[in-house]
C-alpha cells in the first residue's frame, strides 16, 4: 500500500482565527464587565471602568497578536500520513514534531465535530486513542481540521481491520507456538511496557 499524505483544510485556518478573536472578545468583555462593578463603587467611578479596559486591551492584545500571527505557520505546519502499519501525524513550527500511532496500540477511532465545525466550517477531528491513553479522556493523536472527515475516518478504519485481520489468531492458530508468533507476542508486551513506562 503506498502512503496517503493528506493536510487541514484551508477552512481550518479559518476556524483558527475565528476562535481566536471569539476568545479576545470574551476576554475584553470580561474586562468590561470587572470595569462596570468596579464603577460601581462611589470612590472609583468611571476611572475604575477605563483602567480596566485599557488593561484588559492591553493583556489582550499580548497573547493575541502573537497568536494570530503564528495562526498560519502553525496551518500551514500540519500534516498526516496514513501507513500500512501506522497513522504519522507531523506539526510544529519552531520545534518541528513528528508522531508515530501505530495500529497495534489504536483502540478506538471517533470523529468530533464541534459547534464551529459544523455550523461555519464542515470540519471535523479524527481523534485516535491508544491503549497507552484508554484510562484518560484525551486522544492519543488529533487529525483536526479534516473536510474529508468521514473519507479519512473510513481509510484509517479500513486500514486498522486489515492490519488487525493480518494479526488474527485464526490466520496464526497452527503456528502459536513457532518462534515468529512468540517473537510478535513479546514485542507487543515490550510496546505495551514503554507505553505505559511513558505515562509515568
Amino acid at each position: 500500500m503506498k502512503v496517503r499524505t493528506f493536510e487541514p483544510s484551508s477552512k481550518y485556518l479559518g476556524k483558527l482565527q475565528l476562535t481566536l478573536f471569539l476568545i479576545a472578545l470574551i476576554v475584553l468583555a470580561s474586562g468590561a464587565l470587572f470595569g462596570w462593578l468596579l464603577s460601581l463603587d462611589g470612590e472609583i467611578g468611571a476611572d475604575g471602568f477605563r483602567t480596566a479596559m485599557i488593561v484588559t486591551a492591553i493583556l489582550d492584545g499580548v497573547w493575541w497578536l502573537p497568536a494570530v500571527v503564528l495562526a498560519g505557520p502553525y496551518y500551514r505546519s500540519l500534516s498526516y500520513e496514513i501507513r500500512e502499519d501506522e497513522v504519522v501525524v507531523r506539526v510544529g513550527i519552531i520545534t518541528k514534531s513528528v508522531k508515530h500511532v501505530p495500529f497495534r496500540m489504536v483502540t478506538n477511532v471517533t470523529v468530533k465535530r464541534g459547534i464551529l465545525d459544523r455550523w461555519f466550517f464542515d470540519l471535523g477531528t479524527l481523534n485516535i486513542q491508544t491503549a497507552g491513553m484508554s484510562g484518560s479522556k484525551g486522544a492519543e493523536e488529533s487529525l483536526v481540521g479534516l473536510a474529508n472527515y468521514d473519507e479519512v475516518c473510513e481509510m484509517v478504519a479500513t486500514e486498522l481491520r486489515r492490519f488487525r485481520g493480518g494479526m488474527a489468531p485464526t490466520a496464526a492458530a497452527g503456528d502459536a507456538d513457532s518462534p515468529e508468533a512468540l517473537t510478535a507476542i513479546l514485542n507487543e508486551v515490550r510496546a505495551i511496557r514503554q507505553a505505559l513506562d511513558a505515562r509515568s
